[in-house]
């Protein structure tokens, strides 16, 4: 049995060596599509901060022209929240 497991043994290291390059092949190639996608992701949060910032100054924009109209507006919306938070 001694000399069965130490042949057996020295013949799963090349396996196991197999494996294990194998192993870390896939962990690298994960490790660089997810450093990619979040490289593509921080790029895309930019523009869309850049973009929150331009609706809020247009909607600013649009109050400081239209002050009866965004108070109308907040009105009816408020009013309708209202009416749908509080059905039973």
């Amino acid at each position: 049995m001694a000399s069965n497991t130490s042949t057996s043994g020295t013949q799963k290291t090349p396996q196991i060596d197999r494996l294990a390059d194998t192993a870390h092949g896939a962990i690298d190639r994960a490790s660089q599509t997810a450093q990619q996608l979040a490289d593509r992701l921080g790029d895309k949060s930019e523009e869309f901060l850049q973009m929150k910032d331009d609706y809020i100054e247009q909607a600013r924009d649009y109050v400081k022209e239209n002050p009866f109209m965004a108070v109308g507006i907040a009105l009816a919306a408020g009013y309708l929240f209202a009416k749908i938070t509080s059905w039973r």
